[in-house]
């Protein structure tokens, strides 16, 4: 009879047709949004080029020093949609309105750091550039993204939400009409159309400030007039602080922030290191990071929608379905990455041809983006793997992965291939996509084992 029912038990499925149509529903809406998103940023740099060349060099000062504050400390909220869809596996859905409602309190102390960190970069201005006119544009755009900086916090909790309960389209619908909205305004407070005062370059901060506002408006109208009605009115009620929800914030949000902030600052001072080898270099290389940043919303996408699902299985104490969306999860990221890298290589000169005609560049370029394809596959294995723990809510280990991956490792080996003959003869911005290659697959290992430890015992004390 024993031997009966082993011949009868069902082989593993690699591909479980519920748990991808659930992925799906959640990382397409997610993808989309996140496009509109980098879509913002690239109105904002049309618009300013437009302006001249003073003006563009201003936005892109404010915005290299603006962007990791606010990604990195909006980043630490990102932990309530995952805490969320935890609750509702485990039946606790009565506490979501009184995570959202201490998570407020959470944001306000998050509010306070953004605003002196932002506000602190604006004295570092005059010791990056001797030029006052462009240090005063860039302090100028910095100041106007600080009137945003509470809605930036604000449509995080409430992205949070509706993630927690599996709703992506509202994210990426407000986006959509975010960006529709953003074209007119930039033009408008740049260049003084419709009577508005010309404000030049820092007008596109006061314009995504606006945006961020009109979003937060819109996210919480949809709660509003949805059945997350009372969950909001419950949000924004009276109640005493619960210490310990305010903490648990904090404790599994703080790393994801800090791993967030390594990552970027990585990427941008590798910039720095290959600026002296030229403008042509440079751009290159900025051709090959912006085509590596749209594909990376990919993975990132499902990283986002596996967490929510572990989250809810793990919630919900169901190991065989947790395995069964892992699984589904990592076909469905190295399917999608493996079409992705194909048409990179297969499509790389035709694709800088989208971003300039200057064949040099078109020649760089193209050959970084080789190297741009090969980084896909540990770039999607990390990303989805530090996604899986953060919805097991272990995300301590992904801040020291992170800094040991991309500062100990990626940094150092980075300065050594592109500038130096240590190893091999100096390799220009090629070095520093094999260093990229390299700190990921560190970290994609490092993610993968941790998960493995993790997944056994969260399940084990359920046992």
């Amino acid at each position: 009879m024993k031997k009966q029912r082993m011949s009868m038990a069902s082989p593993v499925r690699w591909i479980d047709v519920a748990e991808l149509k659930r992925l799906l529903v959640l990382m397409i809406p997610l993808y989309i949004g996140n496009l509109m998103h980098m879509g913002m940023g690239v109105v904002d740099t049309i618009v300013a080029g437009r302006a001249g060349t003073s003006e563009l060099a201003g936005v892109a000062l404010g915005v290299s020093v603006a962007a990791p504050i606010t990604v990195a400390i909006g980043m630490v909220l990102t932990i309530v949609g995952p805490i969320i869809s935890r609750y509702r596996g485990a039946g606790y859905e009565s506490k979501v309105g009184l995570l959202l409602n201490n998570a407020r309190y959470a944001a306000a102390i998050l509010l306070v750091v953004m605003l002196l960190a932002l506000y602190g970069t604006t004295f570092a201005f005059d010791y990056v550039t001797d030029d006052a006119a462009l240090a005063e544009k860039a302090r100028h755009y910095v100041c106007y993204i600080m009137l945003g900086a509470p809605a930036i916090l604000l449509m995080r909790l409430a992205q949070g939400n509706f993630e927690g309960y599996g709703q992506t389209r509202p994210a990426m619908l407000i986006a959509f009409f975010g960006l529709l909205l953003n074209i007119p305004l930039d033009f408008a407070l740049v260049f003084g159309w419709w009577g508005v005062p010309a404000m030049g370059g820092p007008g596109c901060g006061l314009a995504t400030a606006i945006i961020h506002w009109m979003m937060c408006a819109g996210m919480y109208g949809i709660m509003l007039g949805s059945r997350h009605r009372t969950r909001t009115l419950q949000m924004w009620s009276h109640r005493a602080v619960e210490p310990g929800m305010v903490r648990a914030v904090f404790r599994l949000g703080v790393p994801l922030g800090v791993a967030s902030l390594c990552e970027m600052t990585f990427f941008s001072a590798v910039v720095l290191v290959i600026a002296p080898l030229g403008e042509l270099m440079v751009s290159a290389q900025q051709v090959a990071i912006n085509v590596s940043g749209v594909i990376f919303m990919l993975p990132l996408s499902l990283g986002i929608a596996g967490s929510i699902r572990a989250s809810y299985h793990l919630g919900a104490r169901d190991s065989v379905r947790f395995d069964a969306m892992v699984r589904t999860l990592l076909v469905l990221a190295f399917s999608l990455v493996l079409v992705f890298m194909v048409a990179t290589l297969l499509m790389r000169r035709e694709i800088v041809e989208l971003y300039t005609d200057s064949q040099p560049v078109v020649a760089t370029a193209g050959v970084l983006l080789f190297y741009c394809a090969v980084y896909q596959i540990p770039d999607a294995l990390q990303v989805v793997m530090s996604g899986l723990l953060r919805g097991c809510h272990d995300t301590t280990v992904i801040t020291w992965v992170s800094l040991g991956s991309y500062w100990l490792v990626g940094f150092p080996l980075s300065c050594i291939l592109i500038r130096t003959d240590w190893l091999v003869p100096a390799m220009g911005p090629a070095g520093a996509w094999i260093s990229f290659i390299i700190a990921l697959s560190i970290a994609a290992v490092f993610f993968t084992l941790r998960f493995l430890s993790t997944r056994r015992r969260v399940f084990q004390r359920s046992k």
